[in-house]
């Protein structure tokens, strides 16, 4: 405020600390501070818009409309007015003009999936239960993601007695928020009410012929390279998942032998499916008739015919681990299985370090994107390879290098492959990002939202000077961090960068927003810190990219601070936010308390290092090499190509 007297004519001081008074919940005072800076520049619709909205969190639905028809006045086409004003009809119980203008925000944000999520929103409370549907899916359409898109319409399903489309979405929900309370109970409940069996509800993916790849055929491209071990089917931490039983084949057919003795104990023919037990601490092999060929304490290895060949593990419904439920899952290389105790079947893909990049870069990023984007991404999940490689891997006391999951990279085997990805291995063999001659840390995401942020500002991620905060825009282009009242509209808006790729990317990884009960939040936040009633949510601080890095969650009884990342995404409902690019809008009742949560979020991801969407942009907007991307977003590094040497 002191900046705001000494520059009397300027709104911007003014518009600054309104914002950090509404992050510091004193909602009357930011909105105060607002109506002094429209004295100073009364025809931005920008500040009467952020006006409405501070009051509408208040309650004050008079005030908010006043304030979001001025902005409408002065700039007819402002789409953050427009779904306010809906927002206040809809408090008003005035449908008809809360559709309306619900319907040209819309128009003005076409791809983004929070516009239908909001209308469902509205429908519900209007009782448009087939409206609403609608919504939902289309929501589901632009974010498949989006699992408090799925919950209301799983219970519109339920109430219409379509239960066997209510449980496969409640089970969507699982799949991106594996224990989900409510998703969890309700699937039990409609357990006996489905007219179909769960295999048929959501039918597995089924591999029923070998991948044939062309042009490229990477055995013949590909020289030998050293052996990694990875972890397959784990959770989101990188451990094992509970594998009760696993079932396998081979095209080429299996060869089943101890792992320590080297012993055959069965040569399995091709498409024949065999089965492996977990039964009292022993790993139990069956053929298909039943009958046991070993009992096993220690690892046995499956290993197929042929220099091409692979194995195949069996979807199934009876298996506990949720990886191996819905999908065949194909794997070169060959497989190792060894019981671990109280948990089931430990299960690792042994495979050469080249071969298995086939199978991470088209998990990790679309093969349809433009070709330099693919490379890139190829270099650096090879470096990432070297890193979590490096002093027996960050999972050695599990038994392998590194996981198939996000805690390391996605790796989803032979079956994902496509000529696009095995092109862009092939033609960047052995290549690696290096800083000073030393492997860099090649972190990357999905979408940064439109700042990478640097490693130095998140807690535990160490200071390294090529992991650095910038704007993800076209290279050259100089662009100041936000303050205060910029980040606001540019989070709530729809800004050009490298990441917003309409037609290459989602939107929704863009752009993303949830509103999310009071209840649902305090019960959340209580599951971790035994807090009390939740009363208000607070970030304390931000890196220069927006990205907050410090959260503090009053409660009645005590409050606490959050500071770590993957807490900050986990903390704030049901299931993990996409990024810690967001701003939070507490709505309340008239009489103060609170009703619910206004998220406007940005990105997918921790924003550091790479931005893989911005990849895309990158060399799709401005036809920028590989070497040229790697080099915008790990200032300083080099290319180094790595000579594979085998142990003997």
């Amino acid at each position: 405020m002191g900046l705001a007297a000494a520059e009397p004519e300027q709104p911007k001081p003014l518009l600054n600390a309104a914002m950090c008074l509404r992050q510091a919940g004193r909602y009357n005072e930011a909105a105060s501070t607002l109506t002094k800076a429209i004295e100073r520049a009364p025809s931005s619709a920008d500040i009467y818009s952020e006006l409405g909205w501070l009051r509408f969190h208040q309650a004050d639905y008079a005030g908010a409309r006043s304030a979001f028809e001025t902005a409408i006045r002065l700039q007819p086409l402002h789409s953050r007015a427009e779904l306010g004003l809906a927002s206040v009809y809809a408090n008003l119980e005035e449908k008809d003009k809360a559709l309306e203008h619900l319907e040209k925000y819309r128009a003005l944000r076409p791809d983004f999936a929070g516009v239908d999520y909001i209308l469902a929103w509205n429908y519900m409370n209007f009782k448009m239960a087939k409206e609403a549907e609608e919504a939902l899916i289309e929501a589901l359409r632009k974010d498949p993601s989006f699992t408090e898109a799925r919950l209301p319409l799983a219970g519109i399903y339920a109430r219409q007695g379509k239960f066997n489309e209510a449980w496969n979405q409640y089970y969507r929900v699982l799949d991106y928020a594996p224990g989900h309370p409510i998703a969890s109970k309700m699937m039990k409940v409609l357990e006996g009410k489905l007219t179909k069996q769960p295999e048929e509800i959501r039918p597995p993916f089924k591999i029923t012929k070998p991948l044939v790849m062309e042009p490229v055929d990477a055995l013949k491209k590909l020289s030998s390279s050293v052996k990694i071990r990875v972890g397959i089917g784990a959770t989101n931490t990188g451990k094992q998942g509970r594998n009760n039983f696993l079932r396998f084949r081979s095209f080429e057919g299996i060869e089943v032998s101890g792992k320590a003795s080297g012993k055959v104990f069965a040569a399995i023919p091709p498409d024949e499916i065999w089965t492996a037990l977990y039964e009292d601490g022993n790993v139990v092999l069956k053929s298909p008739d039943g009958t046991v060929y070993g009992r096993f304490t220690g690892p046995i290895l499956l290993k197929p015919a042929g220099k091409d060949g692979s194995v195949i593990f069996e979807a199934s419904s009876k298996i506990k681990n949720p990886f191996f439920r819905g999908a065949d899952r194909q794997y070169r290389g060959f497989m190792e299985l060894y019981p671990i105790a109280g948990r089931g079947i430990g299960v690792v893909n042994v495979i050469e370090n080249e071969l298995y990049l086939l199978g991470v870069v088209p998990s990790e990023v679309a093969p349809q994107w433009p070709y330099e984007s693919l490379k890139a991404q190829a270099v650096i999940a090879r470096t990432q390879v070297l890193i979590r490689r490096a002093r027996g891997g960050i999972h050695k006391s599990e038994g392998y290098h590194l996981c198939d999951g996000e805690h390391c990279q996605a790796y989803k085997g032979k079956s994902n492959e496509a000529n696009t990805t095995t092109r862009a291995v092939v033609e960047t063999e052995g290549e690696i990002l290096t800083y000073h001659g030393r492997p860099a840390y090649t972190f990357y995401h999905s979408n940064c939202g439109g700042w990478i942020q640097a490693s130095k500002e998140v807690t535990g991620w160490g200071d390294s000077p090529y992991l650095v905060t910038k704007p993800d825009i076209e290279p050259g282009k100089p662009q100041d961090p936000l303050d205060p009242w910029d980040l606001q509209l540019w989070i709530t808006g729809n800004p050009a960068a490298n990441c917003n790729y309409p037609g290459r990317v989602r939107a929704a990884e863009f752009r993303w927003m949830k509103i999310i009960r009071h209840k649902d939040m305090t019960f959340r936040v209580n599951k971790d810190y035994a807090i009390g009633e939740l009363m208000d949510i607070r970030p304390l601080r931000r890196s220069p990219s927006g990205n907050v890095n410090s959260l503090m969650l009053v409660g009645k009884k005590r409050s606490v601070t959050v500071t770590k990342e993957h807490l900050i995404r986990n903390i704030l409902g049901f299931t993990s936010l996409k990024s810690t690019l967001f701003e939070i809008e507490v709505n309340r009742f008239k009489n103060g308390k609170v009703r619910n949560y206004w998220i406007y979020g940005g990105g997918w991801g921790h924003a550091i290092g790479l931005c893989q969407s911005g990849a895309a942009g990158l060399a799709g907007k401005y036809n920028l090499d590989y070497k040229a991307i790697l080099e915008f977003y790990f200032p300083g590094t080099d290319i180094r190509r790595i000579k594979y040497v085998k142990k003997k």
